[in-house]
């Protein structure tokens, strides 16, 4: 059975900002299963998350770290969904790059989700079979808007991103 979902995420350098979730830009890797606390178990690695951010990156593509930081926040929005344990999502992800580097880099940021096929993982338990099958970026601060779109219409147009954090 196949499910599709539409995560948007704010990939910031501090925090990720999914629909229902803050988490810090952070992890630990690890081989050893970890025997407290929320992993996520991906390529025969385990990743915890922390809460001290990685260092800052202008391109997010040029490793891995922000990729797995996508599957954990993919699994978070997951997790609130009625799925079946046998479930492949097929994922469509809306997702935020800093407004000074979007020019130069949302294509390579589009790519970078897009070109991997199939990523299997497990978070909390759960197996993830996970497809993502388009990504969009925005600019950081529309990307976290619209996650709460619905909600926010009827105001103005006015968004202020400080230190890290969106309103």
């Amino acid at each position: 059975m196949s499910q599709r979902m539409i995560v948007p995420i704010d990939h910031g350098n501090r925090n990720m900002k999914t629909e229902h979730e803050v988490f810090t830009s952070g992890y630990v890797e690890s081989d050893c299963k970890p025997v407290m606390g929320d992993y996520l178990f991906y390529n025969g690695k385990y990743y915890i998350l922390s809460k001290q951010r990685i260092l800052y990156m202008k391109d997010k593509t040029a490793d891995d770290r922000f990729f797995i930081l996508t599957l954990f926040a993919i699994a978070m929005e997951a997790k609130r969904s009625i799925l079946t344990p046998d479930t492949a999502l097929q994922v469509g992800l809306p997702v935020g790059l800093p407004p000074k580097h979007y020019g130069a880099l949302y294509t390579r940021f589009e790519e970078y989700f897009t070109h991997r096929g199939r990523q299997l993982f497990i978070y909390k338990g759960t197996e993830y079979s996970v497809d993502i099958i388009k990504a969009v970026a925005y600019p950081q601060d529309y990307a976290a808007v619209m996650t709460q779109y619905g909600t926010l219409r009827g105001y103005g147009k006015l968004v202020f991103d400080i230190l890290g954090r969106t309103i």
